[in-house]
């Protein structure tokens, strides 16, 4: 069970890095993402009025560590539109990381003030083999919890292989 829970840390990680995403977003422990953050679409709509930026079509967002696909991704701002709220991707999400994991579910929306993030639509996170899938998943980020759910039609799945310990000389 602690392989798991190291598992989920990463894909944690890997979540909560979304947040560079869009500037001035809050970073994990004071630690900065690495470089740049490059998103690419179809088609950006910035509405200040209503405090979004909505990328639609073959949105790829990506940094020196992790990228994160959609069909959409919106991005709700602050009153001044200094600091992103919430970020919600939406349509075939893929997110990878330079680590190996690897996260896919067709809805993740990740609340910034709550650091909160929620998977659904068949939710699957992946990690050198191991898997844990259910109807949603939901990252709390200030309690260091995870918690995988499912339904009456689909149940949690966990796949986890033991760790191999090299082998001591004789």
């Amino acid at each position: 069970m602690t392989r798991l829970a190291g598992w989920v840390g990463c894909v944690l990680l890997l979540l909560y890095g979304t947040s560079a995403l869009a500037a001035q977003a809050p970073s994990l422990k004071g630690r900065e993402p690495e470089g740049p953050t490059t998103v690419t679409a179809d088609r950006l709509e910035v509405s200040r009025k209503e405090r979004r930026a909505i990328y639609t079509g073959n949105v790829v967002a990506k940094t020196a560590d992790f990228t994160v696909t959609a069909d959409r991704m919106e991005f709700t701002f602050d009153e001044k539109m200094e600091a992103v709220e919430r970020m919600v991707a939406i349509g075939n999400v893929q997110i990878s990381r330079s680590d190996g994991t690897k996260v896919v579910s067709e809805r993740a929306i990740y609340y910034i003030p709550q650091e909160k993030v929620v998977l659904e639509g068949h939710p699957r996170a992946s990690q050198e083999g191991n898997t844990v899938s259910g109807t949603r998943i939901t990252l709390y980020f200030k309690e260091d919890r995870q918690v995988v759910e499912g339904d009456g039609s689909e149940r949690v799945t966990a796949v986890i292989y033991p760790k191999r310990q090299p082998r001591q000389a004789r």
